[in-house]
């Protein structure tokens, strides 16, 4: 068999009905093989663009580049594989777009305000923040939601359009790590000698996982018949709870002498 007649009988293949379907699924695959390619190199770069330019990294700026590259490598395969003109999509698409964003308002709300928080740099993932009663960091904010992770090392998932409608406080980083535990201490006991063990006795119980920035506090918030009532702050690495700092702390001022 000769080399014309191979590429003959390869032409008469591609022109039935099994070779014109073979030939879309390899244009599809192709296809989403070059948009793969495209998404990764778009996404590193809108990564970089975005440090460089100082606005926050979240996920919701590289989602919109993907959904983007994926469209339209959608709409270059629309004629060639289905037989639909991109155009008469769009059109289509347009008459419908009433309905659709009806349907669709809440996810749009949600888009367009997660992207307003970036913009804005109202919030940007590391922040810690109050909303809605909810306190913890920003670890990041996609397309329809902000994810919250509170000391409880819980998730919290507050949609993009509460956010953009509610208060939010931003809290600051020292703030944010500072616990309290109130105590009362006997009264007639010597008040400025019992904060001194009690501030030994907390360093020492909370030892590495103290932030060592920030020395424990003692404060005097009441005297009475009952004793002295004093509240005791202390500062703790992120990556450990409140109830496991105050659990320590509390065990180490257990059958204290000066408590009441």
């Amino acid at each position: 068999m000769g080399v014309g007649t191979m590429t003959a009988d390869v032409a008469t293949f591609f022109k039935s009905d099994l070779g014109v379907l073979v030939g879309k699924v390899i244009l599809v695959a192709v296809m989403a093989v070059v948009a793969r390619c495209v998404e990764r190199v778009l996404t590193r770069m809108t990564r970089e663009g975005l440090e460089k330019a100082d606005v926050p990294n979240a996920s919701i700026f590289v989602n919109v580049v993907r959904g983007t590259v994926w469209i339209i490598a959608l709409l270059m395969i629309l004629q060639p594989v289905f037989g639909v003109a991109p155009n008469a999509l769009i059109t289509s698409l347009g008459a419908a777009s009433i309905a659709v964003s009806l349907g669709l308002q809440t996810t749009i709300s949600n888009l367009v305000g997660g992207l307003t928080l970036m913009v804005t740099k109202t919030i940007k993932p590391g922040d810690y923040i109050t909303v809605n009663g909810i306190t913890g960091q920003v670890t990041d904010v996609s397309w329809r939601d902000t994810t919250v992770r509170d000391r409880l090392g819980n998730a919290v998932v507050v949609p993009n359009s509460q956010l953009n409608s509610s208060a939010i406080t931003k809290i600051a980083v020292r703030q944010a790590n500072m616990t309290s535990l109130d105590v009362t201490l006997k009264a007639g006991c010597d008040v400025a000698d019992a904060c001194a063990k009690i501030r030994e006795a907390a360093d020492k119980a909370l030892g590495r996982t103290a932030d060592p920035a920030s020395a424990t506090r003692v404060v005097c918030t009441a005297t009475g018949s009952d004793g002295t009532k004093v509240s005791v702050y202390f500062d703790v690495d992120p990556s450990v709870t409140f109830q496991a700092a105050t659990d320590a702390v509390v065990r180490a001022l257990e059958g204290a002498s000066y408590l009441a």
